[in-house]
């Protein structure tokens, strides 16, 4: 019996051709272009990776505007919990795989915020930072379902630094009372 193959990773062109149709190209790029394009990012699988995230960020934009229109029309928790869930059936995510997806997703958050929070903007960002690297690995220590897998040893030091960096978001949050008319009063706020 034969191992099962392995799905091919979409092209470039293909992925091109995906946010063209979401409206995000007014015309996919040439067979030209895309090669100058990936030439110039350091090959067709960075390319990929990177128009991947632009659909990804593309089809973020167009979820949002459609759920508010589905919210103007009066829909429900319901229905929006049916909407939310193709999220992750069309990443082909089930089972264990939910987490995996909630994983890469929060990094995409924490990258976001961490990099927002290095700026000094402010202790609900900072928190908000925190918070969302505690999340990433109490995620990455919840894919972890074997003793035998290469990562179980280090989940009491990834825990540890997940309650680290929840202590830290608690410590901004706690902040705030004392600050409230510094960051509020007198000013756009530095959240």
């Amino acid at each position: 019996m034969s191992a099962p193959k392995q799905p091919q990773a979409p092209s470039a062109a293909e992925i091109s051709a995906a946010m063209t149709a979401l409206g995000s190209y007014a015309q996919p790029p040439t067979a030209d272009e895309l090669d100058q394009q990936a030439r110039a990012v350091g090959g067709e699988h960075v390319l990929a990776a990177i128009l991947a995230n632009a659909l990804y960020g593309a089809s973020i934009g167009t979820g949002m505007l459609t759920e508010g229109y589905m919210l103007d029309a009066g829909a429900g928790a319901k229905e929006m919990s049916l909407a939310r869930e193709q999220v992750l059936k069309a990443s082909g995510a089930d089972g264990p795989g939910v987490i995996g997806v909630l994983h890469w997703q929060t990094g995409h958050v924490a990258q976001f915020l961490k990099a927002t929070a290095s700026r000094e903007c402010g202790p609900v960002i900072a928190a908000a930072a925190r918070a969302s690297s505690a999340l990433l690995t109490l995620l990455a220590c919840s894919t972890v379902t074997d003793t035998a897998d290469v990562h179980a040893a280090q989940i009491p030091q990834d825990l540890a630094r997940a309650r680290e960096e929840l202590a830290a978001a608690v410590a901004e949050l706690d902040s705030l009372p004392d600050r409230a008319a510094e960051l509020f009063l007198g000013g756009a706020p530095r959240v």
